[in-house]
């Protein structure tokens, strides 16, 4: 690479000539490559602890009687500066010649190079995605690591890592690995982890590992320590892991770069080196931004500046942080808790400036912004913000981008007596079609009997609730402080919960910005089949069964309507027991389009992964609710811990919210807090009903007892004040135990403390710790499944189950965590397809090192495909290898025949195939042998097998070469070819199948069909191949060719027999024959066959060949192979996509 002339004072200082001539040195640096020299070792070292390690390689220009060189080009790679060197040797020096003076000279090489580089840059079109030093930093990333340019590196660290000592060197993070690079001394160290094989990471400061990061995995502990940026590298290290683990969780949540920042409008911003660093860390912002304010899971944060908000209920200036979204203005205090607001663009009529009053210092550098809604507080003031004019200039920007509603949103108030939503429009024809329609609120349909107390305190709450309203606002743009929490603490009137609900839960958002959604899903819904679909009918009679709404079709079919609306919406989660009872109480509530927003923000923002086929999302809460019941009830959780029941109690409380074990009257109270604070409401209120019952657990003898102290508590727990829309048919026999709201006040005096940020650091603690024990559970019952057919050992099972584990998530293919189906095997969840397999074939056979490994391979994958689906999974995988590694040799010779018999193999193949050829160790007498029998045989006047014995489509699932050039081929002059064609060889395949697998296949040897002549001289050929790859020995050469002419003696015997011998037309003999229908259409044999041996005689032959016995005899044992591919894989990516974990 050419560069603007530098000049360099001491050429030779660090660096060594490799030539030179009388203007220009090629030089190389000194501890590149493999120079041991003791400069070169200190050089070496020097470069990479202070990373100051320049390009390799570099050309000078200097002049004879000149002191001064100028530095013209560098390059990483030896191949790049030769070539300069050979274009200055071409078109530079002979010109060089003409001058007179040494300056001239200099100047005509320094203008030339400078008008390269400057014709370069004019058609190079740069991108500002990465500074220079980082770009080249993540060259040398991918040069020592040979990583593929897909694989970014994030960003890098100083570091020290302890192998026995410690060795300094440098930590690159990419997106999938973890690696470390240090040379010292001539000691060149790498270290290469995959996120997700990380089962632990953690701050360490032992005596031996002080102020370290530690990290586990399933092969072993690392420590890292001595960085400059010790909190941003773990910040990044633990935001990795966790984008790794939601990745495995669902296969929909792949990392997408967020090129938007490229062009994003920004100020006092410092720009990070690298651009997926400033990516992640904006998306860890706008994560935070999202939790504290509830909002849609696509927001992303803008930006944010500090200013002070005017608070109209008390005429105060409250100084907080301005935060500004794409759809969305809010604001937070900086006093905790005092005032929060959201603004939602859609609704933003107006933004102004107000004129400076230097009066007035609180009213300075203000702006109004005005919405739509003219209840109350359309207006809201924001004063004292220090670059007003660029907050405005942003503002426009988005409000110009952002769709607005075309009517001013309503209130969300439960209407009182209408069959219909007030705010819905009229039926539509396709509504009509399939006559259903939006229901309001349930409990306006199926009212219960009135109880004058409840009423009375119903009515009483309203007030409170309007007032408030009056004074701080009404819908998303209210005013949120700690009065608005205590009416919250205490219990919404049944009218206003569903207003209230989709206001804190930020649901109304999606519902705003998704009109007509919901209907349109319904009916795609209910014209469709699923699983999903099926589960819920199951399910929805036993969903609040006791409530008049739900014995009565028009409460079951709205259930209906949202749960297979929701699961068409999220096929990743589809159904999931425990979302019926959620469901049918929101329902009571809400009228049915707010039901299923509200459904779609629990199952996707508040309770992430809970209701998915594993419930991945609610055993992560059960690990955190394990840890805090460590933290703060340590003797309970002793005792819980001991009976082995802390995460039996836990599970029905998290996936319903408590419905299923309080009384419902109770349970929506917390589900009230639930909506308004967010997940950490379900910790707060199951630590303090365990606190509430510590004294009774503790002196619990089993986990029996404990569960019915827990189970009678929770049961006992009432509300006097919310019986109006659900109650408790037992309620005035119910033996009670505390008032929900005391429950729920104590709760949060007690564990107020904890916030969502310690929530959302815990679950990504315990995802790790979850995601990787239901991955080790795969792998084991993966293990167990294949362990039976004793091909291999378990330990060898493991290390191929790795590699392959480790391709699959290269290849970012899903594994284990979908929704499959009950009856699927779990080996199934492994499979490789036949690029992979030619790999691991090659790797870890013997039979794949010959010349013709990959046609064998071809075939043998084709055999064992029984799905012939175009992939292998793990069992039939471990078969394929151990049918060539581990049985015995008369299998391993039958295996071998099969592969060179019809179907598998056609005479189409064997014409186009090349000439076979020996290798030049082989005796000559072998070769004329061959000649002999190849001029014998008159191939080319032999006809084609018949179409039905022709590859399928359906058997060219692989990327072999030659199997697809043949097939496409042979598909020209076979494209009439019918399903019954088609079925034919499929009963063929699935017949050799049954044969080489069946574990009496000694018994079924007659059934294989009789070779001819072709497949046999192809077949030996095979054996010829395979053993190339032996050491030469003339002896068992002989034996091989002796043997060979034994069976062409057999074959010439059987020749007078064979027509005297008739076939049963059942027999596969017969199927697999070269035959054509008669005018009756029954198939019949085509001509006669003059050769033939059977598998009898082959293995009867081979088997008295002592070479044969001895080379299908050897046991291979696959584990030191497979770490000899492991390392093979770090350098090769034609093939593969990203390397293996390496430890050097």
């Amino acid at each position: 690479m050419w560069v603007k002339p530098q000049e360099v004072l001491i050429a030779n200082a660090l660096w060594e000539t490799e030539q030179s001539t009388e203007y220009f040195l090629l030089q190389h640096r000194k501890g590149h490559g493999n120079s041991k020299g003791i400069s070169s070792l200190l050089v070496g070292t020097m470069d990479s602890i202070f990373d100051t390690k320049p390009p390799p390689f570099r050309i000078l220009h200097q002049t004879p009687h000149s002191e001064v060189y100028y530095l013209i080009a560098c390059s990483l790679y030896k191949q790049d500066i030769v070539n300069d060197w050979d274009w200055l040797n071409e078109n530079i020096m002979g010109t060089l010649k003409s001058f007179d003076k040494e300056d001239d000279v200099t100047d005509f090489v320094t203008c030339k190079i400078e008008s390269i580089i400057a014709a370069k840059q004019d058609q190079v079109e740069i991108e500002d995605e990465d500074t220079k030093d980082f770009k080249t930093t993540s060259e040398k990333f991918h040069r020592l690591f040979h990583f593929p340019l897909e694989e970014k590196l994030v960003n890098y660290y100083s570091c020290s890592y302890w192998k026995k000592f410690p060795r300094q060197g440098w930590m690159y993070l990419s997106l999938n690995y973890l690696c470390f690079h240090s040379y010292i001394l001539g000691n060149d160290t790498k270290l290469c982890i995959r996120w997700s094989e990380i089962k632990n990471l953690e701050k360490s400061n032992s005596l031996i590992f002080p102020d370290s990061i530690k990290i586990t995995t399933r092969e072993g502990e690392y420590y890292f320590n001595m960085f400059l940026k010790k909190s941003e590298t773990f910040a990044l290290m633990d935001q990795l892991i966790d984008l790794a683990m939601k990745r495995l969780i669902d296969e929909s949540k792949k990392f997408n770069e967020d090129k938007d920042l490229l062009y994003k409008l920004s100020k006092n911003v410092p720009k990070k080196a690298s651009f997926l660093k400033r990516d992640l860390d904006a998306r860890a912002h706008s994560e935070a931004y999202r939790l504290m304010f509830r909002l849609p899971a696509s927001e992303k944060l803008d930006g944010s500046i500090d200013c002070t908000l005017l608070t109209p209920y008390n005429k105060r200036h409250v100084i907080g942080r301005l935060f500004l979204s794409q759809n969305f203005i809010c604001f937070e205090s900086r006093v905790k808790s005092l005032v929060s607001l959201v603004i939602p663009l859609r609704d933003v009529k107006l933004v102004e400036k107000t004129q400076n009053n230097s009066s007035t210092m609180s009213l300075d550098k203000a702006i109004i912004v005005s919405t739509k809604n003219e209840v109350n507080n359309s207006n809201f003031l924001f004063a004292q913000i220090s670059d007003r004019d660029f907050l405005v200039e942003k503002l426009s920007e988005l409000l110009a981008r952002t769709p607005h509603t075309s009517h001013p949103p309503g209130l969300l108030r439960t209407p009182s007596s209408t069959t219909k939503h007030a705010g819905d429009a009229p039926l539509t024809e396709e509504e009509n079609i399939y006559k259903w329609k939006v229901q309001p609120p349930l409990m306006v349909l199926f009212p219960l009997s009135s109880i004058p107390e409840v009423l009375k305190k119903q009515q009483a709450k309203e007030k409170e609730w309007e007032l408030h309203f009056n004074e701080y606002g009404r819908g998303i743009s209210m005013y949120r402080t700690t009065e608005v929490a205590q009416l919250v603490l205490y219990g919404i009137p049944d009218t206003l919960r569903m207003e209230i609900w989709m206001s804190f839960s930020g649901a109304i958002n999606e519902k705003a910005t998704h009109p007509g959604y919901y209907h349109s899903l319904v009916d795609q819904a209910l014209q469709q089949r699923s699983t999903a679909n099926d589960e819920i009918e199951r399910d929805l009679h036993r969903s609040l069964p006791e409530h008049p709404a739900f014995q009565n079709p028009i409460g079951i079919d709205a259930l209906r309507r949202i749960l297979c609306a929701y699961a068409l919406r999220n096929p990743n989660i589809g159904y999931c027991q425990a979302m019926n009872i959620v469901a049918s109480v929101l329902l009571i509530y809400c009228s049915e389009e707010e039901a299923f927003w509200l459904l779609a923000a629990l199952c996707e923002n508040l309770l992430p992964d809970y209701y998915n086929t594993r419930v991945v999302g609610a055993v992560v809460d059960q690990g955190v609710l394990d840890n805090l019941t460590r933290e703060y009830l340590p003797s309970l959780h002793t005792k819980l811990d001991s009976l082995g029941m802390i995460h039996i109690i836990s599970l029905s409380w998290f996936l319903t919210i408590f419905l299923s074990v309080m009384p419902y009257e109770s349970a929506v109270n917390v589900i009230d807090c639930f909506f308004y604070d967010g997940a950490k409401v379900i910790f707060q209120v199951a630590l303090m009903v365990l606190k509430l019952n510590q004294e009774k657990l503790i002196e619990c003898r089993d986990e029996g007892e404990a569960c019915q102290v827990l189970a009678n508590f929770l049961m006992g727990i009432y509300n006097d004040e919310g019986r109006g829309a659900v109650r408790n048919k037992e309620y005035d026999k119910q033996k009670k135990t505390i008032s929900v709201k005391n429950l729920i006040y104590e709760a949060y005096t007690e564990y107020g403390f904890l916030t969502t940020g310690h929530i959302e650091r815990l679950r990504l603690k315990h995802r790790l710790r979850v995601v990787q024990e239901l991955e080790d559970n795969s792998e084991r019952n993966v293990i167990r499944s294949v362990s039976g057919d004793e091909f291999f050992t378990k330990e060898e099972l493991q290390e191929l189950l790795s590699i392959i584990r480790e391709e699959l998530l290269s290849q970012q293919r899903h594994l284990f965590y979908k929704n499959e189906s009950s009856s699927q095997q779990p080996y199934e969840a492994y499979k490789v397809d036949f690029e992979y397999f030619k790999i691991l074939f090659a790797a870890l056979s013997p039979w794949g090192k010959g010349d013709q490994a990959e046609q064998l391979a071809a075939r043998l994958f084709r055999l064992l495909d029984a799905k012939q689906e175009g992939f292998l999974n793990f069992r039939e995988l471990v078969t394929a290898l151990g049918l060539t590694c581990s049985v015995d040799p008369t299998l391993r010779l039958t295996l071998l025949f099969i592969l060179h018999l019809p179907p598998l193999l056609t005479l189409f193949d064997i014409q186009t195939s090349p000439h076979f050829e020996i290798d030049a160790d082989i005796a000559s007498d072998a070769a004329e042998f061959f000649n002999n029998i190849e001029q014998s045989v008159a191939l080319d006047s032999l006809t084609l097998l018949p179409e039905s014995s022709s590859p399928t489509a359906g058997g060219s699932v692989f990327n072999s070469q030659l199997s697809v050039d043949n097939y496409s081929n042979q598909k020209s002059s076979t494209s009439s070819k019918d399903t019954s064609s088609s079925s034919f060889e499929a009963r063929i395949l699935s017949n050799l199948r049954n044969i080489i697998l069946s574990k009496e296949s000694r018994c079924n040897l007659k059934s294989l069909p009789k070779m001819t002549q072709p497949y046999f001289i192809a077949l030996w050929k095979t054996l010829y191949d395979l053993f190339q790859t032996q050491p030469f020995d003339q002896e068992a050469n002989d034996s091989i060719t002796h043997s060979c002419a034994l069976l062409f003696k057999l074959g010439d015997v059987g020749r007078q027999f064979f027509v005297k011998r008739e076939d049963s037309c059942d027999s596969l003999g017969f199927e697999s024959s070269e035959t054509s229908p008669d005018k009756n259409g029954n198939p019949c044999i085509v001509g006669d066959i003059e050769w033939y041996i059977t598998v009898e005689q082959f293995l009867a032959s081979t088997l008295n060949t002592p070479p044969f016995v001895d080379f299908f005899s050897k046991k291979v044992t696959l584990t030191e192979n497979i770490e000899s591919l492991k390392g093979k894989r770090f350098h090769r990516f034609n093939s593969l996509s990203v390397p293996a974990a390496i430890k050097v």
